[in-house]
């Protein structure tokens, strides 16, 4: 069971920079930030902080985090 609630969260392109940022809104209202870097040549990235965030908002969140961060890499390459 996880020990928070996810209020709201985005996923979006760091302008200028080969990184995606992540903020995630908790119930207990702290605020999580994270920078994903990515390789534009590859479209590679390494986000390694999902498997704690799975412990904290469960599977189901950390399904649709994962699902949106590939959605997002995916716009990005698209404009590489």
């Amino acid at each position: 069971m996880s020990e928070f609630e996810v209020v709201s969260y985005t996923v979006e392109p760091v302008e200028g920079d080969d990184q995606i940022a992540i903020t995630i809104h908790a119930s207990d209202g702290n605020k999580w930030e994270y920078g994903v870097p990515f390789s534009r040549s590859t479209g590679r990235y390494t986000f390694e902080e999902l498997d704690v965030l799975e412990v904290d908002f469960g599977e189901e969140f950390a399904e649709e985090l994962s699902d949106k961060l590939d959605a997002v890499m995916a716009e990005v390459m698209k404009d590489a």
